[in-house]
């Protein structure tokens, strides 16, 4: 698979969610969802314990515009359909990837005041239709610490099944070794419908 010649959507319609390849200019709607809960992306993602600034997260969103056409990893930003409010993000990352299979991971945050309303599972579903049916992925993952409730509930919600655990592999902010949990699909047959245009 030539991954360069992959016609990617710059832009993914579903019932609530725009998801949108990171463009110049999104920077600061995209720092603004960081800042909204950042101590849990510390916490579960193992981010730097301060957070970035608005100019790093600009030249951030420009760096993946480009990673983005490279198909080095592929990224999009997460939007409110009916405000237009940057939600958060999601990913295939690029340790998780391996095209000559292929196979995907997806990772995903959404800004904490807006948790709990269904998001991240619509976009993850987006992003594994995407992957199923774009990229003819094979085998999809999604990791999760065993700790983290509310991000284990994307994958139960989609079908995707327990796989194995593993404890070490991951660092933790409090120095402790995380436990995750993988989850794996293996076709889009095991998706539910979604309403879904790219």
């Amino acid at each position: 698979m030539n991954r360069l010649l992959i016609d990617l959507p710059n832009l993914i319609e579903t019932t609530k969610l725009k998801l949108r390849m990171p463009c110049a200019g999104m920077g600061e709607k995209l720092h603004a969802a960081i800042i909204d809960g950042y101590d849990d992306y510390v916490k579960w993602l193992n981010w730097p314990p301060h957070p970035p600034t608005l100019e790093s997260v600009e030249e951030n969103v420009r760096k993946h515009h480009a990673e983005f056409i490279l198909r080095d990893t592929i990224r999009y930003l997460i939007f409110d359909k009916s405000t237009d409010e940057l939600l958060g993000r999601c990913a295939f990352p690029s340790f998780q990837a391996n095209w000559s299979i292929p196979q995907f991971g997806i990772s995903y945050f959404i800004r904490t005041k807006q948790g709990s309303k269904g998001y991240a599972t619509e976009a993850a579903h987006a992003m594994a239709l995407l992957a199923f049916k774009v990229l003819k992925a094979k085998k999809l993952e999604i990791y999760c610490d065993t700790e983290n409730l509310a991000s284990i509930q994307v994958p139960l919600k989609l079908g995707f099944k327990l796989e194995y655990s593993q404890k070490g592999g991951w660092p933790r902010a409090d120095e402790k070794l995380a436990q995750l949990n993988t989850y794996s699909m293996f076709s889009d047959n095991d998706l539910s419908d979604l309403e879904i245009k790219w």
